[in-house]
């Protein structure tokens, strides 16, 4: 009798702890991913901004700058504290790539971007970031 009690509250305990485990892995899943998208979202963005060269004022212009607010304050709710502080650094200097800081300061965002989703594993240059992001040599 206390074979089977012992037996059937073991089993319960691991149902209940795989439950309770898959759902916080399940959390963590879904967060990383939101920070992922809001990572990319910006980025895109940014692109867009660099290479459509819509006018402010305009109506594609007014969406891209909603899309892009959208995706700071996603970033600023989602994203890793580094990358919060690097970004925060970033548009303190105007948030433009207009001088060797800012191409500097937004080359770190991206690369702190980058840390925070593939859990800082991997290791690639600044400079190669810059050179592929902004086409610096």
């Amino acid at each position: 009798m206390f074979i089977a009690i012992t037996s059937l509250a073991g089993l319960i305990l691991g149902a209940v702890l795989q439950f309770i485990f898959t759902k916080y892995l399940q959390s963590k899943k879904h967060q990383r991913n939101m920070r992922a998208t809001a990572y990319a979202d910006y980025l895109l963005c940014v692109s867009e901004h660099a290479n459509l060269g819509l006018q402010e004022n305009s109506v594609d212009g007014r969406l891209l700058a909603a899309k892009t607010a959208d995706a700071k304050c996603r970033i600023s709710l989602y994203g890793a504290s580094d990358v919060i502080s690097s970004f925060a650094k970033f548009e303190r200097l105007g948030a433009t790539m207009k001088t060797p800081e800012q191409c500097r300061s937004f080359t770190e965002m991206v690369v702190a971007m980058r840390k925070d989703t593939l859990g800082g594993n991997e290791k690639v240059s600044a400079k190669d970031i810059e050179t592929v992001v902004l086409g610096v040599g």
